[in-house]
């Protein structure tokens, strides 16, 4: 009996064996692994303006991501209908999906959840439109930098207090042995330094002949430093690199009525394309401005003294924004300020949301993006600030004065693009900044190019594609 029960314990063994061996390959997979929730494969089945177009989602299992085309900007966002490949037994909790933007959204993050009985797993899925891009791809700019390592032997000292760009020269206004010359872009961007001499003939007089200086339409502006009433402030005007000096203005400090003592420590040279506008001079204690106003480039009249800022000390600039009546006050403690030609406030940036001693701030349009840059100044040996460019996108907004309100109004305020010039602080880094769009055959925006300098700093060029779209 022992024997028997011992034989049939044991085929009963060898048969549940049989069975695992040639069954258990065969099994689904909800037997395998009962109630998966894997995502498999999905599609929104609506797209384009007609509803017609189904695009395929790729999925990423491990970050928990479905990623789609970018769709048509005429799609019925608010209704798309989603189809899934999923594991058996399960699906998606819900098929259609509510994903309407504003006109400022790009893409939006929704959460799908595939269910299978009480289980379920959660993926995000990210939604974009098909927006032609716009602005510049700062991750592929090439830097030309002659700062920091590289720096440019006239800014070892503080001999050099300004340079300016205007696209095709940068000028370099220095008291050095170089005296000051200009420099072609296009050597500098080949790594080959040619100095083009200005004719300085009969250029004297002030404190400093020469301190400050600005391009404008391929023509050469410097100013003299006047460092006291008895000081002539002079404004030198060259048609074209190889020309003789002009005066196109000369007073000494105490003929201008209501005048501060000392101007020529920074210069802002805002002409249009006819040579018309005005020169800005922030007197050194911050007690007043002098507004000058140009006509063809090189007449000069109406010396004006405005009120200023008192937080905006030495550093200082006003520069207009594009065509428009606005400008961009800037100074060494004072918030980014919107103002007009007589420096007026109409709207401040909180300082807690720019850099420190933001001083040189521009706006432009590139591409259908507004930016805004910026230089800190490093005033001072105890200044914290790191000399820096800063690039921000403003596009928000339906003119500058929106923009700088949206901006200040919102969550985060990172640049888009930060360049250090390095160098320790000192009593005169007089930070300035530029930009230059080249533009193609149809006059449309091709490239763009970014310029800051600093005392014992030195200076950057900054080349910037086009924003292209790499999706899909």
């Amino acid at each position: 009996m022992y024997k028997i029960k011992n034989i049939g314990l044991a085929a009963i063994a060898m048969m549940m064996a049989t069975a695992f061996v040639s069954c258990g390959d065969n099994y689904p997979d909800s037997m395998d692994a009962p109630y998966d929730t894997d995502l498999l494969g999905i599609k929104i089945m609506n797209a384009g303006e007609k509803g017609d177009q189904v695009v395929e989602g790729r999925i990423d299992e491990e970050k928990k991501e479905v990623n789609f085309p970018k769709l048509d900007t005429l799609t019925n966002f608010a209704a798309l209908r989603l189809e899934a490949k999923l594991s058996d037994g399960a699906q998606l909790d819900k098929t259609e999906i509510d994903c309407k933007m504003t006109p400022d959204d790009e893409q939006k993050k929704l959460t799908i959840r595939v269910l299978n009985h009480n289980r379920y797993k959660d993926y995000f899925m990210f939604v974009r439109k098909r927006i032609p891009p716009i602005g510049a791809d700062f991750k592929d700019a090439k830097v030309y930098s002659f700062a920091g390592d590289n720096r440019y032997e006239d800014f070892k000292t503080l001999y050099t207090r300004c340079a300016d760009f205007d696209g095709q020269h940068v000028l370099v206004v220095t008291r050095t042995d170089n005296k000051p010359h200009l420099l072609k872009v296009d050597d500098l961007k080949a790594g080959n330094i040619n100095r083009i001499p200005l004719d300085l003939t009969d250029v004297s007089g002030g404190t400093f002949p020469y301190n400050m200086g600005a391009l404008a339409n391929g023509h050469i502006y410097m100013a003299t430093l006047a460092g006291g009433k008895p000081s002539p402030l002079k404004i030198y005007y060259w048609e074209t690199p190889t020309s003789k000096p002009e005066v196109i203005f000369s007073s000494t400090v105490q003929d201008i009525p209501e005048s501060g003592k000392r101007y020529g420590d920074n210069m802002s040279l805002n002409i249009d394309k006819n040579g018309d506008g005005y020169i800005f001079f922030g007197e050194n204690t911050a007690q007043n401005i002098l507004r000058l106003t140009v006509s063809d480039h090189k007449n000069v009249s109406e010396p004006t003294i405005l009120s200023a800022d008192p937080k905006m000390k030495v550093a200082m600039n006003i520069y207009r924004y594009e065509n428009t009546g606005d400008y961009l006050y800037s100074g060494l403690a004072m918030p980014i300020t919107l103002s007009g030609n007589a420096a007026e406030k109409k709207f401040s940036l909180s300082a807690a949301n720019q850099p420190a001693e933001a001083v040189a701030a521009r706006a432009f349009m590139f591409n259908n993006k507004r930016y805004l840059i910026t230089c800190s100044a490093g005033f001072g040996s105890a200044s914290k600030a790191t000399p820096t460019l800063y690039v921000f996108d403003i596009s928000k907004g339906n003119n500058l004065a929106e923009a700088l309100e949206r901006f200040d109004a919102a969550s985060e305020h990172e640049p888009v693009y930060t360049f250090i010039l390095g160098g320790a602080g000192n009593g005169a880094p007089s930070p300035c900044t530029n930009f230059y769009i080249e533009r193609d055959a149809q006059g449309k925006d091709a490239k763009l190019y970014l310029f800051a300098s600093r005392g014992e700093s030195g200076f950057v060029i900054v080349e910037v594609p086009m924003a292209q779209d790499k999706d899909d």
